[in-house]
């Protein structure tokens, strides 16, 4: 996790503009707004400065292409990289999942954004049982179960690489807040395998709610991920970030009557 607003010196910025390629300095050009290209600049430093700490390419040589709806990937090549990854931002935080082993990353950071219409837009995106359940709450817990929803199922999209081309009511979450749990439920048609999917929810100061979808190979009991905070090409430094909630062990589909444990 990175705080880009911090990050503030000009020759560090000068380094990161020269690790990007052609193609992002040119989405980066066209943000109207400069806070919204400087964030964009930080986010990818991180973005290729931590993917060095796992392969042996330097940062401003990896090459990225992108899937159907947009989700990037590494060019595949003799320094390819044995692991998946996936990038988030709001507000002035960037986050950046990287997994090892795993056959799908997504991951979701969200700014809590007060006084908007929660239960419209519940109503609008959600499956039907989580926008029953926000529907019997009042701020403030309404807008921290809506963000923490969102971000779980925005992690999932993004997992998937589809994106909201997807329906977020396809699917959907249920939290066990006294015992730090959460279920996954989907169509068969959508997961038929739900075993493999992992969830982790956070909340950080901000407020911000952040998720991490990972898909591993049945076999695979995925561990806690662990936390840093970095600056890119200067210092990374580890992060005690509690867990709010995490996946249950699932044992079937549960939209198709399966059991969980």
């Amino acid at each position: 996790m990175c705080d880009s607003d911090a990050i503030r010196d000009p020759h560090l910025l000068a380094q990161y503009r020269a690790l990007l390629d052609a193609h992002e300095l040119a989405r980066m050009q066209r943000l109207v707004f400069a806070g919204d290209r400087h964030r964009f600049l930080v986010s990818h430093a991180l973005l290729r400065s931590v993917l060095s700490l796992y392969g042996g390419a330097a940062p401003a040589a990896w090459r990225f292409v992108t899937g159907v709806h947009g989700k990037p990937a590494l060019e595949s090549g003799p320094d390819a990289l044995d692991a998946d990854f996936n990038l988030s931002h709001s507000g002035s935080r960037a986050l950046l999942a990287v997994s090892a082993g795993c056959e799908l990353t997504g991951t979701d950071i969200e700014f809590h954004r007060p006084a908007r219409n929660f239960h419209g837009l519940a109503q609008r995106n959600f499956a039907a049982p989580e926008a029953t359940r926000l529907a019997g709450l009042a701020e403030p817990e309404l807008e921290q179960e809506f963000y923490d929803i969102w971000t779980l199922k925005e992690a999932f999209v993004k997992a998937t690489g589809e994106g909201l081309a997807r329906s977020l009511a396809d699917f959907h979450f249920g939290f066990d807040r006294a015992g730090a749990r959460l279920d996954f439920a989907a169509t068969a048609a959508l997961e038929p395998d739900p075993v493999r999917w992992r969830f982790w929810c956070h909340r950080l100061a901000g407020p911000y709610s952040a998720a991490l979808a990972l898909r591993a190979p049945a076999a695979t009991v995925a561990e806690d991920p662990r936390w840093f905070g970095i600056v890119p090409q200067r210092d990374w430094c580890a992060l005690d970030v509690p867990c709010l909630l995490r996946s249950r062990r699932i044992t079937g589909n549960r939209a198709s009557g399966g059991a969980t444990r």
